[in-house]
């Protein structure tokens, strides 16, 4: 095996993460909406708004600095926004007067 070659193994093998137990629990955060918010705009505004600041709560990238951090973050938060966006509409659209909840993890 070549210097070049066993270098490029060792600098892959010690830029990949080893996984921890905060990797296997995600951080999670329950938004609470009621069917009365559904019926109007401001409505929806807010629960957008509190499902953002959850969102952004569940996605802090521990343990990473700059361009890293960015891209973790950024990626957590598109999945799990889209996530939360989709359990909404699919629990709005089964809402009969009752609560529902948006639950947020950060994957």
């Amino acid at each position: 095996m070549s210097i070049s070659v066993l270098a490029a193994l060792t600098a892959s093998l010690t830029m990949a993460p080893l996984p921890t137990q905060a990797d296997t629990e995600a951080p999670t955060e329950v938004v609470h909406v009621r069917s009365g918010e559904l019926s109007n705009d401001a409505g929806w505004a807010s629960i957008e708004a509190r499902i953002q600041r959850a969102t952004n709560r569940v996605c802090r990238p521990h343990g990473l600095r700059g361009l890293d951090a960015q891209r973790a973050r950024q990626a957590c938060y598109s999945r799990a926004f889209a996530d939360a966006m989709g359990q909404l509409d699919r629990q709005y659209a089964q809402a009969n007067n009752r609560t529902v909840a948006i639950v947020i993890t950060a994957r």
